[in-house]
C-alpha cells in the first residue's frame, strides 16, 4: 500500500484595510470636510489635491515641519566649519603634526574676515542644500517602492481634478463603518475602503544581475587608479581630440611661423591709441617730472604707457647707436643686460666719452648692478657707446653711474592733499607692496631678501636698496614717484635710452594717488632717522620716551 503526501495549499490571502478614502467635489468642500472630520476626533487624516489649497493645513491641524530648522542648523554648522577651517589653516600654527601654517604674504594679515567670506558662503550653501535634499527624503520616508493608493483608479485623478481625504488605519478611532458614515455625513461624494495587496516576490535574477552591474561599474575607477601609478609611452586616449589639441597661440610667446614679422602671438596696441578715460594727463601728477618740451597728448600718453618715463633729449641730439647694439635681440632680459655691465669696466671707461644727455649724480646706488656684474668675459655689449658708461673717479673707487637729467617734481602736485589720511594710506600701501623687499623700516631687509640669504643666492641676488641710502634720501618726490611707477633707473642705456634696473614698476597695480601716498610715507621714514631733537616739539619728544 503506497502512501502519497499531498502538498499543502498556501493559506488564502486575507486583504487588510489600510484606510478609508473620501472624495470631495472641490477645494472648499475639502477644507470643510477636513475641519469636520477633525472635530469628530480623527487625527490620522491626510488631504490630497491637484494644487495647494489655502487653509487646508489649519483645517487638518497639521504640525509644522522641522525641516527648515534642520536646514538652518546645517547652514550655521557650515559657517562655523568654514571659518574654523580657514583660521586653522592660515592663521594658526603650533608645534604638532597637521598644524596650520601662519604664512604672511605682502604684509597682509593672516586672518581677515572679508577675505574668508567666499569660502564661508560656499560651505553654508553646500551644507544647507545637502541637508534639505536628504532631510526631505528622510522625513517623507522615501523611497517607497509601492503604495496602495496608486492602485486605486479614482485616486489617480488626485493630480488632475479630484480632492480626497484619507483616514489611515493607525488612527485611534479607526473603524471602517463609522468612518464611512462620517464621510457621507460631511458631504463626501464617494467613499470606499482601501485594501492592501499581496506582494509579489522579487524575481530571482535581480540580485545576481545587480551584483554584476555593480562590479562592472567599478572597473573604470580601478583602471583610473591603476594608471595613476604607472608610466607608459603610449599617448593618452583623446575622446575629444579637437578640444585637447587646438590651433591657438599662447599669450606672451613668440611663434616662428607667425603671420606677423615680429613673431609675437599677440598684437601691441596701435600707436596713438587712447584709452577711454585717459584723455587728460598732468605730467607732474602722473609722471613725476615735467617734460622738457610741451607734451602733446600722444607723446605724454606714450611716455606713461611705455613705462619709460624718460625725458627726451632736451637739446643735444643722441649719438648714433653702433650697429652691434642694433643687432641685440629685443627679447634679451634686463638681468642679462645688467650683467653685461661689469664693475671693472665701469672704472675703466674713458672719461672723455661724451653723453647724449646731461648727467647728474647717481639716481640709484651703484651696489645693485655692481653686485650682479660678471668679473670677466667681455661681450659684444662692451662695445656700447661711451655714453652708456659712467666716468670713473680719479684714482679711487668708481663713482655711482650717472643718471640722465630729469626735471623732477620737488613738491607734491596740487591734486594731492598731504594730510594724515594720506600718510596712513601710504603706510598701508607701503606695507603691502614695498615692505616685502625693502623691509618695514626701509632698510632693504624684507622677507624676499632674507629668503635669498637663507638660500645662499647672493651670487645671483641683488639686495634691495635701502631707502635710507644717501642717494635715495636726496631723491625729489617726483623721482621717488617715477621709481615706484616704472622701476629704478639703471646705470646703462640701450640705443641711447636709459634702461630700468631690477626693480619692476608698480603703476599697473597701484593707483596714482596711492603711489604719491607711498612717496609721502617713504619721506617720513627717511626723516625719522635724520631729524634732531631740536626740530621736535616738547610733546613729540615726550611721546618718544
Amino acid at each position: 500500500m503506497s502512501h502519497h503526501d499531498t502538498k499543502p495549499e498556501p493559506a488564502k490571502y486575507e486583504p487588510k484595510v489600510i484606510g478609508v478614502l473620501g472624495e470631495f467635489a472641490g477645494p472648499e468642500q475639502l477644507v470643510a470636510g477636513a475641519r469636520a472630520i477633525r472635530e469628530k476626533g480623527y487625527r490620522k487624516v491626510e488631504a490630497y489635491s491637484p494644487f495647494p489649497v489655502h487653509g487646508i493645513d489649519d483645517a487638518l491641524a497639521a504640525p509644522k515641519p522641522i525641516l527648515p530648522w534642520v536646514v538652518l542648523g546645517a547652514g550655521l554648522t557650515g559657517c562655523a566649519v568654514a571659518l574654523l577651517m580657514q583660521w586653522y589653516m592660515n592663521a594658526f600654527e603650533a608645534p604638532f603634526p597637521l598644524s596650520g601654517y601662519d604664512y604672511g604674504i605682502s604684509g597682509k594679515p593672516s586672518w581677515s574676515l572679508p577675505a574668508n567670506i567666499p569660502v564661508t558662503f560656499e560651505l553654508i550653501v553646500l551644507f544647507s542644500a545637502f541637508t534639505a535634499f536628504l532631510g526631505m527624503i528622510a522625513f517623507n520616508k522615501l523611497p517607497k517602492f509601492s503604495n496602495p493608493l496608486f492602485r486605486n483608479e479614482r485616486f489617480t485623478r488626485a493630480t488632475n481634478d479630484k480632492f480626497f481625504l484619507l483616514i489611515e488605519e493607525d488612527d485611534p478611532q479607526f473603524a471602517t463603518e463609522s468612518i464611512t458614515s462620517a464621510f457621507e455625513a460631511i458631504g463626501a461624494v464617494h467613499v470606499e475602503a482601501l485594501y492592501d495587496q499581496p506582494t509579489t516576490p522579487m524575481p530571482s535574477w535581480i540580485v545576481p544581475v545587480g551584483a554584476v552591474l555593480m562590479v562592472a561599474g567599478l572597473i573604470p575607477l580601478g583602471l583610473v587608479a591603476m594608471n595613476r601609478n604607472v608610466h607608459t609611452s603610449t599617448p593618452r586616449l583623446s575622446i575629444w581630440w579637437d578640444m585637447d589639441y587646438q590651433p591657438k597661440y599662447k599669450a606672451q610667446t613668440t611663434i616662428p611661423d607667425s603671420l606677423f614679422k615680429d613673431g609675437r602671438s599677440a598684437r601691441l596696441p596701435v600707436e596713438g591709441t587712447v584709452a577711454r578715460g585717459r584723455g587728460v594727463i598732468d605730467p607732474a601728477l602722473e609722471l613725476g617730472y615735467i617734460p622738457a618740451s610741451e607734451p602733446t597728448f600722444e607723446t605724454a600718453l606714450l611716455l606713461q604707457e611705455e613705462g619709460t618715463g624718460e625725458q627726451p633729449p632736451a637739446e643735444e641730439p643722441a649719438e648714433e647707436t653702433p650697429a652691434d647694439a642694433d643687432e641685440a635681440p629685443a627679447e634679451e632680459p634686463a638681468e642679462e643686460e645688467s650683467a653685461d655691465q661689469p664693475a671693472d669696466e665701469t672704472t675703466e671707461a674713458p672719461a672723455e666719452k661724451s653723453t647724449d644727455m646731461q648727467e647728474e649724480p647717481a639716481a640709484e646706488p651703484a651696489a645693485e648692478p655692481a653686485d650682479e656684474a660678471p668679473a670677466e668675459e667681455p661681450t659684444a655689449e662692451e662695445s656700447q657707446p661711451a655714453t652708456d658708461e659712467a666716468a670713473p673717479a680719479e684714482g679711487g673707487e668708481a663713482e655711482a653711474p650717472a643718471a640722465p637729467h630729469y626735471n623732477w617734481v620737488s613738491e607734491f602736485p596740487e591734486a594731492i592733499t598731504v594730510d594724515s589720511d594720506l600718510m596712513e594710506r601710504g603706510e598701508r600701501q607701503y606695507n603691502i607692496y614695498c615692505a616685502v623687499c625693502h623691509g618695514y623700516a626701509g632698510d632693504g631687509d624684507g622677507l624676499v631678501h632674507q629668503r635669498a640669504i637663507a638660500r645662499e643666492q647672493l651670487a645671483t641676488w641683488a639686495p634691495p636698496t635701502s631707502i635710507h641710502n644717501e642717494a635715495v634720501v636726496k631723491y625729489p618726490v617726483g623721482q621717488l614717484f617715477d621709481t615706484i611707477s616704472n622701476g629704478n633707473i639703471g646705470d646703462w642705456t640701450k640705443d641711447g635710452t636709459p634702461m630700468r634696473g631690477r626693480m619692476a614698476g608698480y603703476k599697473q597695480q597701484i593707483s596714482v594717488k596711492d603711489r604719491w601716498a607711498i612717496v609721502l610715507y617713504i619721506k617720513a621714514l627717511q626723516k625719522s632717522r635724520l631729524v634732531t631733537p631740536d626740530e621736535l616739539s616738547e610733546q613729540e619728544l615726550a611721546s618718544l620716551k
